[in-house]
């Protein structure tokens, strides 16, 4: 399976309020400067002529775009982790005990990727077993013997599951 994301942005909500946000704070921090050497000049004021006027919003621009860039790319290494654990709980439960969360080594969540992955594993194989353990009554009853072994064996193991909260 090809674990490589093909788009930058992959929640647009999060990625581009995220971003919209850092260069929100980028411009007003550029213009809060620029606003205080010219109004608070001291020994060294700040003329703008209009050419320099017009590089300081080229500048500007510039910098807008290049925040925001940074922060799609910053914030795909969470967006993108984020929809691949999605996709894995999801099959998880459809009923898929083959669901593994697998993510690349640049991306964020990965102790938490590897602690589903773990516990993926331990349902794996309770179900596995309460499999067995099924099949073995099933065989038991089917040759005409005692089933209460089997079955004894199988309700502890269900008995391993919580199906209700407060119980």
């Amino acid at each position: 399976m090809d674990n490589r994301r093909k788009t930058i942005v992959i929640n647009e909500k999060f990625q581009y309020q995220y971003s919209l946000l850092v260069v929100a704070v980028a411009v007003m921090l550029v213009n809060a400067f620029l606003l205080v050497r010219m109004l608070l000049p001291g020994d060294d004021p700040l003329l703008l002529s209009a050419a320099s006027g017009i590089a300081i919003g080229v500048g500007e621009v510039l910098l807008i775009g290049a925040i925001w860039y940074g922060c799609l790319r910053a914030t795909h290494r969470i967006a993108g982790p984020l929809f691949v654990i999605n996709r894995e709980v999801q099959r998880l439960g459809g009923g898929d005990l083959t669901a593994r969360i697998k993510l690349r080594d640049t991306d964020m969540f990965r102790i938490e990727a590897d602690e589903m992955n773990r516990s993926f594993e331990a349902l794996r194989d309770r179900v596995a077993l309460v499999q067995a353990l099924a099949a073995e009554l099933q065989a038991a009853q089917a040759a005409g013997g005692d089933i209460e072994v089997p079955l004894g064996q199988l309700r502890t193991a269900l008995d391993g599951f919580t199906t209700r909260r407060g119980n």
